[in-house]
C-alpha cells in the first residue's frame, strides 16, 4: 500500500526540484551573465536582430549584426535568445547507423530460400541491402534539423 503512494510522493519531489532548478527567462540578470561573442537573436520593438554580443550593461545590450554594432536598451527588448550547438554529425552518424542495421535486416529478409533459384549470391543481397540502407541512413541523418534557440530573456 506505500509503494503507490510513496512513488507519488518522490515524483512530485522530483517535480517541484526540477521547476525550481529551471532559470527564470525574465530576469535581466541572464542577459547580464552572457559572455561577449555569444550569438543571441534579440526581438525589440517591431524588428528581430542576429548578431554577437558585445557588452551588456544594468540597462543596455551591444550587439555586432550585419549592420555593424546596434544598442538596445533594456526597455526595446522583449526576448533574447541564444544560438544552441548543432548536432549535425551526431545525427550523421546515427542516420548511418541505424540505416545499415535497416539495410542488413531486409538484406537478410531478401535472401533466396533453399527452394527458389538464385540470380545472384545471398552475400551481395545482403551487403547491397546494408549499403542501401546506410546510404538512405546517413541522407536522412543530415537533412535532420540540429541546433536551434533557446530563450533566455522575455519580458
Amino acid at each position: 500500500m506505500c509503494k503507490p503512494i510513496c512513488r507519488t510522493v518522490a515524483a512530485l519531489v522530483l517535480m517541484a526540484a526540477i521547476v525550481a532548478a529551471q532559470t527564470n527567462p525574465t530576469t535581466w540578470n541572464t542577459v547580464k551573465a552572457l559572455s561577449p561573442g555569444t550569438e543571441v537573436q534579440i526581438a525589440a520593438s517591431s524588428r528581430t536582430v542576429r548578431g554577437k554580443i558585445e557588452r551588456v550593461t544594468d540597462d543596455t545590450l551591444v550587439v555586432t549584426s550585419g549592420k555593424g554594432q546596434e544598442t538596445f536598451t533594456q526597455q526595446e527588448v522583449v526576448r533574447v535568445s541564444v544560438k544552441k550547438p548543432g548536432h549535425r554529425k551526431r545525427n550523421t552518424l546515427i542516420g548511418l547507423a541505424v540505416g545499415t542495421g535497416v539495410g542488413l535486416v531486409i538484406g537478410v529478409a531478401s535472401k533466396a530460400k533453399s527452394d527458389q533459384i538464385q540470380v545472384v549470391s545471398n552475400g551481395v543481397v545482403v551487403a547491397a541491402g546494408a549499403v542501401a540502407g546506410a546510404f538512405v541512413g546517413t541522407i536522412i541523418g543530415v537533412a535532420i534539423p540540429s541546433g536551434g534557440w533557446r530563450e533566455v530573456y522575455k519580458r
